[in-house]
């Protein structure tokens, strides 16, 4: 073996003689001398120690070591020139028109303030946000990219985890002051609740306790909206419970302005995707996908303070 790896720029002049039969045209195609091309072949031959080529005065001919050695020397020329389009391609700043679909909560809270510095970053680069809390179909409605806080079926869609997000059961310290404290989700049936329609649970609230058990209970229905943070009124105004995202109570019950109950019981937990059609994107939809992950995944979901909070107390 060579104690040192051969150069880029022999492997390409070898490669060049070696297609070329001859080191008259692949000099000139390189743009070199007759005299420089045989030079640098020989001191590839002498790095790898063997003989490349049978010369004679009228031709030239690939050994059968110099044949192995091109196909292994078209691999390497391969992959350096894919090198350098990767490159020059993540040097270009994205362009076009991209569209997202986006949770309405979500993106109001979390996406929008994001925006001034990804429009700032990327000048040529048009954004078409919409928010809604339907699930819109990726392929079907045009969306370049979705983002979802769900768990997801099965899907041709590719999804990337950023972030865990618990249900959990909030209702005003004051509210709980009145109505008694839950211990088991059962006691929650009597109590006047807040339901989001748009939640594959519809109207029944399930929760499991980590003995195994689970429990089922459907509270008695007194507000129902398509849109969890329009509960949040009614809820600091003490008028009922409601089973909500962390991403939304977080701040109110960090600031004791709501209050979780049956903290030993859990819901099915929900997980922040980003979701695209296909594993190599654009670099439009890349750049969105590296906003996203350097926003919220790794730990960085703002509301991810809550839990750290409740394990250092």
């Amino acid at each position: 073996m060579p104690s040192t790896a051969p150069s880029l720029g022999l492997i390409e002049v070898f490669a060049k003689v070696a297609e070329r039969g001859g080191f008259t045209a692949a000099a000139r195609e390189l743009g070199v001398s007759k005299a420089t091309a045989s030079k640098q072949v020989a001191e590839l031959e002498a790095q790898l120690g063997v003989r490349l080529f049978n010369r004679s005065t009228r031709s030239l001919a690939l050994t059968e070591a110099g044949a192995q050695a091109l196909k292994r020397a078209q691999r390497i020329l391969e992959e350096a020139d894919g090198l350098c389009e990767d490159a020059a391609t993540a040097r270009q700043s994205p362009r076009g028109r991209l569209r997202v679909a986006a949770p309405l909560t979500f993106g109001l809270d979390y996406l929008a303030p994001l925006l001034p510095d990804f429009l700032t970053r990327y000048p040529d680069l048009s954004l078409d946000l919409a928010l809604d809390d339907r699930r819109v179909d990726l392929v079907s409605d045009g969306y370049d990219l979705a983002v979802r806080i769900s768990e997801l079926a099965d899907s041709s869609l590719v999804a990337r985890q950023l972030a865990p997000v618990r249900l959990v059961p909030v209702a005003a310290p004051a509210f709980w002051d009145a109505h008694g404290r839950p211990q088991r989700p059962n006691d929650l049936a009597a109590l006047p609740s807040f339901l989001y329609l748009n939640a594959a649970m519809g109207d029944m609230w399930r929760f499991t306790h980590p003995s195994g058990e689970r429990a089922s209970v459907r509270g008695q229905r007194r507000l129902a909206v398509n849109n969890g943070a329009a509960e949040r009124p009614a809820l600091l105004a003490g008028l009922g419970v409601a089973l909500l995202p962390d991403m939304i109570v977080w701040r109110d019950v960090m600031a004791g302005a709501l209050e979780i109950a049956l903290p030993d019981w859990t819901s099915p937990p929900l997980t922040l995707h980003v979701l695209t059609d296909g594993r190599d994107p654009p670099r439009k939809v890349r750049v969105f996908q590296e906003l996203m992950s350097e926003a919220f995944g790794g730990g960085r979901a703002p509301w991810l303070a809550l839990w750290r909070a409740h394990e250092a107390a």
